[in-house]
């Protein structure tokens, strides 16, 4: 299974997502990996669809950038365990408030 080496550095082109399952959706591409997988988490809630959670969302995510990307070495590695066990400490962390700086995290 090949997956980003990092979400630090933005992709050329930024971070992209194509929901095919259940109802077609393009959405908006971004440098950062965290406004997609929120954006495509809250699709899937409203629509009722699958995999919605955003453990299950930034997997997708995650993995369809690697696909759109001929699992290019460059950005993506081929790895041996779960994606679970490699991305468990990602928190979702958004740049800051824009008013007072402070950073912005959700689980």
């Amino acid at each position: 299974m090949y997956i980003l080496k990092s979400y630090e550095n933005p992709l050329p082109n930024n971070y992209v997502f194509t929901q095919i399952t259940g109802i077609v959706h393009q959405f908006a591409a971004s440098p950062i990996i965290d406004e997609v997988v929120k954006a495509v988490s809250n699709f899937r809630i409203a629509n009722n669809l699958p995999r919605a959670s955003l453990a299950e969302t930034l997997e997708d995510v995650d993995r369809f950038n690697c696909a759109v990307r001929n699992n290019d070495e460059r950005w993506c590695w081929n790895c041996p365990g779960t994606f679970e066990s490699v991305r468990k400490n990602h928190r979702f962390i958004t740049k800051s408030c824009l008013t007072c700086g402070t950073p912005i995290t959700q689980n």
